[in-house]
């Protein structure tokens, strides 16, 4: 999916804000994907760096410490080394998609918290833009704040934000 260069050539245009460097937050899943190509699109139109950011979340490995088992320590590897290659996959995805559009943008894979660690990117990284990937939550999700990662950032960031549902 392209974004029309027209409207975004307005876009630019009315809000007259320069860009020259966002930050994509990608996770692999479908509104992701339709922020990376509202990213690429935008860092096309306006000559910007782009950074692209997956950050792996060890949130599952706190349940596998409960395990009293033999092979827990493989098996927290395994976990370890799964999550690293569905990141590794989701940022060799974006660059590949990236390339094909003449951008060539850096690469981050970090481990942590994302909230923590997408905000400590956004604080050190001299960023004019955020993007992310955003969907509605449904169901028993909707009560739980913690669940909700772009708003956490959009609330703790003085950074423009863009999100893509």
């Amino acid at each position: 999916m392209e974004m029309c260069p027209v409207f975004l050539r307005r876009w630019v245009h009315i809000n007259s804000m320069q860009i020259n460097k966002i930050l994509i937050c990608i996770d692999d899943e479908d509104h992701a994907r339709r922020a990376e190509d509202y990213a690429i699109s935008l860092a096309r139109l306006t000559g910007a760096e782009i950074v692209c950011i997956h950050v792996v979340n060890p949130f599952l490995k706190k349940f596998v410490n409960e395990i009293y088992a033999v092979g827990r320590n493989e098996c927290m590897d395994h976990i370890d080394d799964a999550l690293q290659r569905e990141g590794k996959t989701a940022l060799n995805n974006f660059l590949e998609k990236a390339v094909l559009q003449g951008k060539n943008p850096v690469i981050l894979l970090k481990y942590g918290d994302p909230e923590i660690e997408i905000l400590s990117e956004i604080e050190n990284g001299g960023y004019d833009m955020v993007i992310m990937g955003a969907k509605q939550l449904t169901g028993w999700k909707k009560n739980f704040e913690s669940f909700n990662l772009p708003e956490k950032i959009f609330n703790k960031s003085s950074v423009s934000m863009t999100f893509i549902r």
